[in-house]
């Protein structure tokens, strides 16, 4: 008996010290460290891994200011956990070996009579590294490290609401000159790494404190923070010419960019990132349109007022900007796939306020829909460019026909096709010179519409559908309506990047309406992979940035009159992009 109770004691002390071993792993592991704080005495205990006291440090509450292993900004929290008057979970940062490291203090609830503190230390530094790492890579653009678009607007309009009135800034908006062709000619691989070393360039250029975005594709802004505009320009100067100096595994390829630029002078505020975007986006587009491979600076901002808050400058200026027409009419041409020559353009109306800043018709013509105006903005549109082909005419340049887009609002007035041929008959305008161009959305109203349509066809206008394939319950009716051209919106060419299969039903779709009669043209062509396919496809006409942007009435008339140039470029694109020999 004597000796079973010496094997149970014996057992009894083996599994006590396994536990004892298990909890030592379980601590060193787990970075867990015990400690005892006794206030009456204001003595700190640790203990080590088999719980026996390691160090006494007393006195320490009156030290804790000094001690220097406690992040200064923590020394007070410190002391409210030890004095019970903070609970729960406290966390800290200690310095250990020159490095700062995060700690949680957890304590247990005293019992009765008890006077003193007892917790765990337990080290969190590598699940905060993990934390902080996860957090900044959902801010970041995964392939280049940039911050992404999201992030960077959230941290440039922080800054614009916190910066000193005087502290000037400037946005930058870069594009990559020709990217798409980079992706055609030499394949998306490299295409990738031109991107990723370009976001590298941009990093070791700028400083630390200025803020770099991935808007998305080969697009880039770069807000500079307190700078003054002659050290943006020549910072950007710089910058355009060492794009061309840089190196990537073809050696053949040379890199260049476009930059459009937005200074925010110091005493303007009020501005957000939105708004510095817009005006740099502008500038990009003078930039290329100049020949890309240089920068162009945006309109001088003016104080803006921000008192109406809801309310936008556009719907507060509307009545004020049909009466003194603060309107542009821009082109976009339009291509023949048969042989790249200029068969017509698209007339797109830009609102240039008394403060120099463009704003795109996404931002004014909903407000215009809504109340109606939209009618009157019609008609001021269309007699703009029966004015500019007059001019045209009397200049000695041939003229191409230009579409015009129509609001559905037109077929509720029996009196729209007089008043468009009154205004053609004033300028002595052949009606076969205008293309009356209605958005597939518009054609609710079905019979009001045919009515309009059928009309126009008569009077001699063309007839258009545009952004055909947004809806799907108007192509069992197209058979029956009076159109001789239907456009296809760019979602189309955004299926067709993406599998054989929106290739094919491009296909059947094109093969469908050229079989009713229809010329067919698509818009939002931005790559020669779009324009192949598009060709072998049976498409008639295409519309987009890959041929030119949308210009001014100055631009494109210079265009019609040297037309030999664009189709040079095209065919010139063509073939860098297949390979093939002039």
């Amino acid at each position: 008996m004597e000796k079973d109770r010496i094997n149970d004691t014996e057992k009894s002390f083996l599994s006590g010290k396994k536990r004892m071993h298990k909890l030592k792993v379980l601590m060193k592991y787990a970075g867990i460290s015990v400690f005892e704080y006794f206030p009456d005495s204001d003595r700190m205990v640790l203990y080590n891994e088999q719980l026996e006291e390691e160090k006494g440090i007393m006195p320490f509450l009156g030290q804790l200011g000094q001690i220097c292993t406690i992040h200064p900004e923590d020394v007070q929290k410190m002391r409210e956990f030890l004095l019970g008057q903070t609970l729960g979970t406290v966390e800290l940062k200690l310095l250990k070996k020159g490095h700062y490291k995060r700690v949680l203090l957890d304590a247990l609830q005293k019992e009765e009579g008890d006077r003193s503190v007892i917790g765990c230390i337990r080290d969190i530094t590598e699940i905060r590294k993990r934390e902080e790492l996860l957090e900044d890579q959902a801010r970041r653009d995964s392939m280049t490290g940039l911050y992404n678009h999201d992030t960077g607007k959230l941290l440039v309009n922080e800054y614009l609401r916190e910066k000193r009135m005087d502290a000037s800034s400037g946005l930058l908006m870069l594009d990559v000159d020709h990217f798409n062709n980079v992706n055609d000619v030499y394949g998306h691989l490299f295409g990738d790494e031109v991107l990723i070393g370009f976001s590298g360039f941009l990093q070791s250029f700028f400083r630390k404190e200025d803020i770099l975005i991935r808007t998305g594709g080969d697009e880039f802004v770069v807000f500079l923070k307190e700078i003054s505009r002659e050290a943006l320009e020549k910072k950007v100067s710089e910058l355009v010419k060492r794009v061309g100096k840089l190196t990537f595994s073809k050696r053949d390829f040379v890199m260049s960019c476009s930059v459009g630029v937005c200074f925010l002078p110091g005493g303007l505020g009020d501005y957000s990132y939105e708004q510095l975007l817009e005006h740099a986006d502008l500038a990009l587009y003078r930039a290329k349109i100049a020949g890309r491979n240089q920068y162009a600076v945006g309109e001088k901002l003016i104080p803006i007022d921000t008192g109406n808050k809801g309310e936008t400058a556009v719907k507060l200026l509307m009545d004020e900007t049909m009466e003194k027409r603060e309107f542009e009419i821009y082109f976009q041409p339009k291509i023949s796939l048969h042989n790249y020559k200029i068969v017509g353009a698209e007339a797109l109306v830009r609102w240039r306020r008394p403060d120099g800043i463009v704003v795109r018709p996404e931002h004014f013509l909903p407000f215009y829909e809504k109340n109606g105006k939209i009618v009157e903005l019609d008609f001021y549109v269309f007699e703009q460019v029966a004015v500019f082909l007059e001019k045209t005419k009397r200049s000695g340049i041939t003229p191409v026909p230009v579409s015009v887009n129509v609001s559905a609002l037109h077929a509720e007035d029996p009196q729209t096709t007089r008043r468009y041929l009154e205004i053609l008959e004033k300028y002595k305008v052949d009606p076969g010179m205008l293309e009356m161009e209605l958005k597939e959305t518009d054609t609710i109203r079905y019979e009001n519409i045919k009515d309009l349509l059928r009309s126009l066809q008569e009077a001699g206008f063309h007839t258009a559908l545009d952004n055909f394939g947004v809806g799907s319950s108007f192509i069992n009716l197209i058979a029956d309506v009076p159109l001789n051209d239907v456009k296809l919106g760019r979602g189309f060419m955004e299926k067709c990047e993406k599998d054989y299969r929106g290739i094919g039903f491009l296909r059947q779709m094109i093969g469908m309406l050229k079989s009713l009669g229809f010329q067919v043209l698509c818009e939002g062509v931005e790559s020669a992979r779009q324009v192949e396919v598009l060709k072998t496809s049976g498409c008639d006409h295409v519309q987009g940035n890959w041929f030119s942007m949308p210009l001014s009435a100055k631009e494109f008339e210079k265009m019609l009159f040297l037309p030999g140039e664009i189709f040079c470029r095209c065919r010139k694109n063509e073939e860098h992009s297949t390979g093939g020999e002039a």
